[in-house]
């Protein structure tokens, strides 16, 4: 069997994303399987993108703006002939339509929702939408990540019957606990690539609250360069000594070891690795209570505030200040048994190759 990932993905680090896949990918061979890659031209600017192609083919697609992208459904028509691929599987949305249009008779289309569906200010992009799950999604299966957004592409038309939920799941050895003892240099961290899905500006309104009441912290925002205009524009162009803005890395484990509160402010979610990252490494979580994230509520180490609700988060925080606050080791190890059960890469691959293989 010959499997072809179609990623749109171009992001600095493989993350848990890429890392799934080449889990996803060793399984595979292990059982005599085959698999190729196919990215965006941007990706192969890419370390990660350079080092795939020495384990395995990987194919350049064109990221134009509209997902009725006919040169990618001529080169996607190509790898599939040339590679005799058996099963096409397209993950973020962007290419779903030209995988299915390039696919086959005999070669089986799999659809991967990793992001929010949500309604677009302009009329054409839902039109798009309606017409991907309504008629183009016919003999496709669709993995969903969450059952929230599954159950809209079945609203817009999709199968109910060929929409399936498989929660994503993560890279445990990516997380080095337990993390040495000693003082941490940030109360808070959050990952904010998306100024206002992720909810960066309340997070930082109730910042500017408690240091106006005269609160003393450091608060660790990471973001994208896309993400800082914003950030400088809410915050009068200055950078407070409370902030410090950091840059992607590489390694998670940097940012985990030096904080102790992690917080997910977003309103939108499908899963939400960084949480269950940020859970197995022990950390203190505070999540908007939002769609896509209620499998976080088994874990005992979160504690849920209402999404955009500043006053609900701003009562969390201080009492993480005035007190002092340390997550209780039973809810580490208690969430951490549980992420290892539940949440874990080597799961998601067993639940996709049986997908795969019905």
């Amino acid at each position: 069997m010959n499997i072809l990932q179609v990623c749109s993905f171009f992001a600095s680090y493989e993350g848990n994303f890429l890392k799934s896949l080449y889990s996803l990918d060793k399984a595979l061979e292990e059982k005599g399987h085959k698999t190729c890659y196919a990215f965006p031209q941007k990706a192969f600017e890419m370390q990660w993108c350079r080092e795939l192609q020495k384990r395995t083919k990987v194919f350049a697609l064109p990221f134009k703006s509209s997902r009725l992208n006919t040169k990618a459904v001529s080169e996607l028509k190509r790898i599939i002939k040339d590679e005799h691929i058996d099963i096409v599987h397209s993950h973020f949305e962007f290419y779903d339509i030209a995988c299915k249009k390039a696919a086959g008779k005999d070669t089986k289309v799999f659809w991967h929702l990793h992001d929010p569906i949500v309604k677009a200010r302009r009329p054409y992009k839902n039109w798009i939408v309606k017409l991907q799950y309504s008629h183009y999604g016919k003999g496709v299966t669709l993995i969903s990540v969450c059952d929230y957004y599954k159950d809209i592409a079945v609203s817009l038309g999709f199968s109910k019957d060929d929409a399936k939920t498989i929660l994503n799941g993560i890279d445990l050895d990516r997380i080095k606990y337990p993390y040495p003892n000693g003082t941490r240099e940030y109360d808070f961290l959050t990952f904010g690539w998306d100024f206002y899905r992720k909810g960066v500006d309340v997070i930082l309104n109730v910042m500017k609250r408690l240091a106006s009441e005269g609160y003393r912290f450091k608060f660790l925002l990471n973001c994208k360069e896309n993400t800082k205009p914003l950030i400088n524009n809410q915050l009068g162009g200055e950078t407070p000594d409370w902030l410090v803005i950091g840059d992607p890395v590489e390694d998670v484990n940097t940012l985990f070891c030096n904080s102790n509160t992690f917080i997910q402010g977003s309103v939108r979610e499908t899963f939400c690795y960084a949480a269950c990252e940020a859970a197995y490494a022990g950390l203190d979580i505070i999540s908007s209570d939002i769609e896509g994230l209620e499998w976080a509520h088994s874990l005992p180490s979160v504690t849920f505030f209402e999404s955009k609700n500043e006053e609900q988060l701003y009562s969390l925080l201080k009492q993480r200040l005035d007190e002092n606050f340390q997550i209780p080791s039973s809810a580490i190890k208690e969430s951490r048994a549980i992420i290892e059960k539940e949440y874990s890469t080597d799961k998601w691959v067993s639940e996709i190759i049986k997908q795969y293989l019905a």
